[in-house]
């Protein structure tokens, strides 16, 4: 019997969303401090035929993933990429430089950018890095961000990010790199 290949991988390196538009926009950022991931799954069902006793037969369906959902949370504030997530308008000045951000109006439905986001984590033999593991999430749409204010502590962005495949396309996709691109 085979031993099954192992990877030690830790720490996220960096994190890009590459907006899905006809010129479309990258963002990369390594200030990420944790991301969670959460498969979206329709539940099949199981029934039995049954007397007494005896089971005669069981028709089942399987559980069939159909997209995730991935929180990530910053460990700074970047507007452009609320903007893309929460779907709101950055503020420019006469020279482009970021001045505020505007949200989506309250009430209405927003129509969200959608994205592939990109999650980059190290792999390490010992203390050495020896490789990279890249997550790729296709389809994403943002949710409106939660933050957190506290006195004494900085304020992390947390992001709700949903990621819905289009049929017959997986839901995540793994690359393992030599380096980082």
């Amino acid at each position: 019997m085979a031993n099954a290949e192992t990877h030690a991988l830790v720490n996220i390196k960096r994190v890009e969303i590459i907006t899905d538009e006809a010129t479309p926009q990258t963002l990369t950022w390594d200030t990420a401090s944790e991301a969670g991931y959460e498969p979206i799954v329709s539940e099949g069902e199981e029934k039995v035929l049954r007397t007494k006793n005896t089971i005669h037969a069981i028709d089942k369906t399987e559980d069939i993933q159909y997209g995730s959902d991935i929180t990530l949370t910053d460990n700074k504030f970047a507007p452009e990429v609320l903007a893309i997530i929460d779907g709101g308008t950055l503020k420019k000045d006469a020279e482009q430089n970021i001045i505020g951000y505007t949200p989506p109006v309250s009430g209405q439905a927003v129509n969200r950018k959608t994205f592939t986001l990109n999650i980059y984590t190290e792999e390490k033999e010992g203390d050495e890095i020896v490789g990279y593991f890249k997550f790729s999430y296709p389809n994403c749409k943002g949710k409106p961000a939660n933050f957190t204010f506290k006195d004494g502590e900085f304020t992390t962005p947390e992001f709700t990010i949903s990621s819905r495949p289009k049929n017959g396309e997986a839901p995540y996709d793994l690359d393992i790199l030599a380096q980082l691109p």
